[in-house]
């Protein structure tokens, strides 16, 4: 199948054609294209883009979908609905069962699971604790992105105390994320002397901690740095009421709003390499009755930091490279994060000029709700392609995303430990 782009404005200000040819960019050029291009083949459907703006598809390396409470039950058709709706076209997700010794048959049933009812891409990172059975966890590096490491975890469940456990943890994995603040970095790199290991620490909150970091990068460890949404836009100043305080609860501590500034600073300076949203579907009466933390992101996420970017005058091309590039090289995913020939066709369509309203009643996650609800913002995704296949078009209001299961698994590239 012939797929045409016409009249597309990339992030680098360039006005092009792309030619999608199944599920990959066939063909990108400043020369319009048409059938003549392909003398004997039909283009099968064309799109006029009208000059809006075209970006990689969004890759979020950071997410918690499958969740089952006694309030609310997710899914990955859902879920990834809300990803199609906010133009990510890649979710990274954090399954919950500990690694027993079934662990390779219960990655490979989620597996299964998504690429049936996903309708994008997905990736699997998997936490590890001092009960995690290792020989499992060697024995899915092929369906893993990375493997979470908690040191300072206060469950046992989760947690990793023993020195050896960790360095062979460290050996197992192609890809080691970790969430540590203050003495707790100095620690983990007291322990950890190989410099050649991939490391990345996501959910950063503050600048304090980010140069604590960077400078283990300048004594040569393979270090990428990654926050999300929440601790660029969310601060305990603003904690004025018991709403609020509920509402905004995250995984980790807020900081302040110098942090938040830090932080926006440290996007600008380059030394932040991802952006993730931290998309975990809790429901508001989860919040209020059982003070669950997280935070649904998945539909928001890009709207919320272009409109913000647009602000601080940072490029759409850095926020480019936190969402797309960056992601699909630390993630090792084949193909993506880039508009080239040869790559994956997974784009996203942007009207970077509508104004519109988040509102509560239109958020298609299982969580209904959001924490931008009643915010006016820019940057509205009006199309998601997804492997060269149109699953959301939100120009068609009767029938915004199509039944199209276009998702699966995401192919990685053998890492190079100095990626």
């Amino acid at each position: 199948m012939l797929t045409l782009l016409k009249n597309c404005l990339l992030s680098t200000s360039k006005k092009v054609d792309i030619l999608i040819k199944d599920s990959i960019i066939e063909k990108i050029s400043e020369a319009e294209l048409d059938n003549e291009y392909y003398l004997n083949q039909k283009i099968d459907a064309v799109f006029d883009m009208k000059c809006n703006l075209i970006m990689p598809g969004f890759i979020d390396a950071f997410s918690r979908i499958k969740k089952q409470s006694s309030y609310s039950s997710s899914d990955y058709e859902t879920e990834s609905r809300a990803c199609a709706y906010g133009g990510i076209t890649t979710f990274v997700d954090i399954p919950s069962a500990p690694i027993n010794e079934k662990y390779l048959d219960a990655i490979t049933n989620k597996v299964n699971d998504a690429s049936e009812n996903s309708h994008v891409n997905f990736g699997f990172v998997v936490s590890v604790s001092d009960l995690s059975n290792l020989n499992e966890l060697e024995k899915i590096q092929d369906y893993s992105v990375g493997t979470i490491i908690n040191i300072n975890s206060r469950t046992i469940n989760d947690r990793i105390s023993n020195s050896q456990r960790l360095a062979d943890t460290l050996r197992v994995s192609k890809l080691v994320l970790l969430h540590l603040s203050g003495f707790d970095i100095d620690l983990f790199f007291s322990i950890c002397e190989d410099k050649n290991t991939k490391l990345v620490f996501y959910d950063i909150t503050n600048e304090n901690d980010l140069e604590k970091i960077l400078s283990y990068k300048k004594e040569g460890y393979n270090i990428r740095t990654a926050t999300s949404i929440n601790y660029l836009l969310f601060n305990r100043d603003m904690i004025a009421n018991e709403y609020k305080r509920k509402t905004i609860t995250t995984e980790y501590k807020l900081g302040t709003m110098l942090n938040n500034l830090g932080l926006w600073n440290a996007i600008k300076d380059r030394k932040i390499d991802m952006i993730t949203s931290d998309h975990t579907p809790i429901t508001l009466i989860e919040k209020f009755e059982t003070e669950q933390k997280g935070l649904p992101n998945f539909e928001t996420m890009f709207s919320i930091l272009f409109d913000s970017c647009y602000y601080k005058r940072i490029p759409i091309t850095i926020l480019e490279d936190v969402l797309c590039k960056n992601p699909a090289k630390v993630c090792g995913f084949k193909n993506k994060g880039e508009i080239k020939e040869g790559y994956d066709a997974d784009l996203v369509v942007i009207n970077t000029t509508k104004r519109w309203w988040i509102k509560n009643e239109d958020i298609v996650s299982s969580a209904r709700w959001t924490p931008f609800n009643d915010y006016r913002i820019s940057g509205r995704v009006m199309m998601t392609f997804v492997n060269g296949q149109l699953v959301y078009n939100y120009i068609n209001q009767m029938m915004p995303i199509r039944n199209v299961k276009a998702g699966k698994l995401a192919e990685f590239d053998d890492l190079v430990r100095n990626n």
